[in-house]
């Protein structure tokens, strides 16, 4: 049964501005946990909260909503001829230019300002899977590409190409990406240092556009939580996620994506009830939420290296410091949003279909 056939029934939802309001959330919990990360880098590695981590999983809602956006605004994409291939336009369209431009700007700044830099080498073939998408190390071994979020868009493409080949297929996109990513994730348990460095890619994580889906699939289908349900596991996911440490890799998934699919299921089902009342500034980030995720690693090494020079290492100085890059970062990247990826997006799509404002890229 296509996607298509299982969902032509179902009411069309709403624009979800609840999800809007997450994708605002995720962002700014990511530039928190590298607001800490930075200041125990550039400050002082002993300060409290330097080795909270768990802003991370602003990473794990993103996926989530990934999967369920990508459900959602694909519908009137699923009898198209060729729907796959509009599919995959649109995703290159909407992720490729501003992450290829800031991949740029990037580069430059680590050989004009190499002391802003700690990890990025320019080794070609470094920076060239950089460009593609493709799994690099590091020098520190991790999973960063030159722009280091990037790492996160290495698995948005490989879901979109398995969501791109359920289109191509007419098949249930369930059918797809279960075993797909399955096997990816079973990968992930198994695999150990002697495996090629491009294995780091298999992980857990994958399952979490899964969660999305199928919230989605559930969600056309007009299934809702009762308020106090969907309001409860909004607040002990991000409860979880704020407190809980993510453990070992594979448990990433549990630890922190079983949460992420909690607060965005509970999100989903209280639009009716609390969409009016989401403050306009926090939607303005959620459109902005692309660009705040990948200039933020601009901000916080500039802020850094402005406040090391005079800042001395106390409680107050560190959290006004975390508060400045939260703002800082957000009004940059709103204006990155303002002035580079609206008007880009608005060029690049100029005679082709406009996806709904609803559209998650990370």
């Amino acid at each position: 049964m296509s996607l298509a056939a299982s969902e032509s029934k179902a009411p069309k939802p709403a624009s979800f501005l609840t999800v809007q309001a997450l994708r605002a959330a995720a962002a700014l919990l990511v530039v928190l946990y590298h607001a800490f990360e930075m200041w125990g880098q550039r400050i002082d590695p002993a300060a409290p909260g330097v080795n909270w981590s768990n802003g991370a999983a602003g990473v794990d809602i993103f996926f989530v909503i990934s999967g369920f956006v990508m459900v959602i605004s694909s519908r009137r994409l699923a009898d198209r001829p060729r729907a796959w291939l509009a599919f995959l336009g649109h995703r290159v369209v909407r992720i490729v230019p501003l992450y290829w431009l800031l991949t740029t700007a990037k580069i430059i700044g680590v050989v004009l300002l190499p002391g802003l830099v700690l990890r990025t080498s320019l080794d070609f073939n470094f920076i060239a899977a950089s460009y593609l998408f493709l799994p690099v190390v590091d020098t520190a071994g991790h999973f960063r590409p030159v722009l280091p979020v990037g790492w996160t868009l290495t698995y948005e493409f490989l879901f979109y190409l398995l969501f791109a080949a359920a289109l191509a297929l007419r098949a249930d996109v369930i059918r797809v990406l279960a075993p797909g990513l399955g096997l990816i994730a079973a990968a992930a348990l198994v695999r150990d240092g002697s495996w090629p460095a491009w294995t780091i890619l298999f992980n857990t994580i994958v399952l979490e556009f899964v969660f999305g889906v199928a919230l989605a699939r559930w969600t056309l289908r007009g299934f809702r939580l009762h308020p106090a349900i969907a309001t409860a596991l909004v607040v002990a996911g991000f409860a979880v996620i704020l407190a809980a440490p993510m453990g070992s890799e594979p448990l990433r998934v549990l630890t922190w994506g079983v949460p992420a699919f909690a607060i965005v299921a509970g999100a989903v089902s209280l639009e009716p009830l609390v969409a009016g009342a989401l403050p306009r500034w926090m939607l303005a980030l959620g459109d902005a939420s692309y660009s705040i995720y990948l200039s933020h690693g601009f901000v916080l090494p500039t802020l850094m290296l402005l406040i090391g020079g005079f800042v001395s290492s106390n409680l107050w100085a560190e959290g006004m410091t975390i508060v400045l890059c939260l703002v800082v970062s957000s009004i940059a990247g709103w204006i990155v949003f303002f002035l580079v990826e609206n008007p880009m997006l608005l060029l690049l799509r100029r005679g082709t279909d406009r996806l709904p404002r609803g559209e998650i890229a990370k």
